[in-house]
């Protein structure tokens, strides 16, 4: 099953659009203001002007009252605090990058440290409640942007067909904790692309993060009150890669062929960085290859009461075992698809600084 988006070029999407949803023009990773109605409905702007981000670079970045700026601020707290707390079970380091991470598989699994007592005055009540809200609002925040791809794909007439692939909510927060470095260290965080539907990345405003888009490495805005979204290879896989999961990285001062300039990567290394990405995954169930049944003109699975028919070699569920090298807190991202192998083979040809 693949869909195909026939929609204006870029140029002609900022201009059919402004006028009912602030764009900031940005180049490679626009500024969307999610324009949503009471149920969290996107407009038809809105859901043109994130669709478009996604097929040109596969990132951009959007602000939304969904994710208020303090609701930003307690959720970068509290994961800070969490993972500097004693909870060995979950909190541990990377097998290979430079960081300290915790991975959270749903919102029953966001807890204090079992040796903690929570009812104590010592925060570990309202750092465990500030993540568990800030996980509460990414759920919404999905919904919204699933609905916004579904209606950009050309797909208005059934605007939930993707939220209803995720509606057991299969998702995982990973809290990352960066240690500072120096002229020496390279990448923080290895090239890699993600590998579920949506990302959704909040960050303390530590340079660093980084895109491979048009054969180079760019540097992906930081936006106070804002978030970036990019996209997983299951949904560009879905779309026949007309959405882009795009390679990615937090990078060093020694890192390779970076735009960034090293004076920028010397004061974003000097400093801790905190950030929390949520994955959004398809139902277990789902297959990671959906098939047309039928072959309807829209290009569409069938459908059999209110959810689709899926079909395909792999569920999601292995897919994302196979990808990550296991399943919740063991995901580590050790393994590669043969689009993203040949894509970091482009890699190895780039000039050094």
């Amino acid at each position: 099953m693949y869909f195909h988006f026939a929609g204006p070029n870029n140029g002609q999407l900022m201009q059919s659009t402004t006028a009912a949803v602030t764009i900031t023009n940005r180049i490679d990773f626009p500024l969307v203001e999610l324009d949503l109605d009471g149920e969290c409905n996107p407009t038809e702007a809105t859901s043109l002007a994130v669709t478009s981000a996604l097929r040109d670079s596969g990132f951009l970045v959007i602000s939304t009252p969904l994710l208020p700026s303090d609701l930003q601020k307690r959720a970068l707290s509290a994961a800070s605090r969490f993972l500097e707390s004693s909870n060995s079970k979950v909190v541990t380091h990377h097998p290979s990058d430079p960081k300290v991470y915790a991975m959270l598989q749903g919102i029953d699994s966001i807890r204090g440290d079992d040796n903690s007592d929570e009812s104590s005055d010592d925060g570990s009540t309202t750092m465990i409640e500030d993540l568990k809200e800030w996980y509460r609002a990414l759920r919404k925040t999905k919904a919204a942007l699933l609905r916004c791809i579904a209606v950009g794909l050309g797909m208005a007439d059934d605007p939930d067909f993707f939220a209803r692939m995720h509606d057991e909510d299969n998702d995982a927060v990973r809290l990352l904790s960066y240690p500072p470095g120096n002229a020496h260290t390279g990448n923080r965080c290895k090239e890699h692309s993600d590998y579920g539907t949506l990302t959704l990345l909040l960050n303390d405003g530590v340079g660093g993060l980084e895109a491979f888009v048009d054969g180079m490495w760019k540097a992906v805005p930081y936006v106070e009150g804002s978030i970036v979204v990019n996209i997983g290879s299951i949904l560009s896989e879905w779309t026949r890669q007309e959405l882009r999961a795009t390679l990615h990285r937090v990078a060093g001062p020694a890192s390779v062929g970076s735009t960034m300039s090293k004076n920028e990567l010397l004061r974003a290394v000097s400093a801790t960085r905190i950030s929390i990405a949520y994955f959004a995954d398809p139902n277990a169930d789902v297959s990671t290859a959906l098939e047309v049944r039928d072959g309807d003109d829209r290009d569409r699975v069938t459908t059999h009461g209110d959810h689709a028919d899926y079909r395909g070699k792999m569920s999601v569920s292995d897919y994302i075992r196979w990808r990550s090298g296991g399943h919740g807190a063991n995901r580590s991202g050790v393994a590669f698809t043969s689009t993203e192998e040949s894509r970091l083979g482009i890699l190895e040809d780039l000039p050094d600084k």
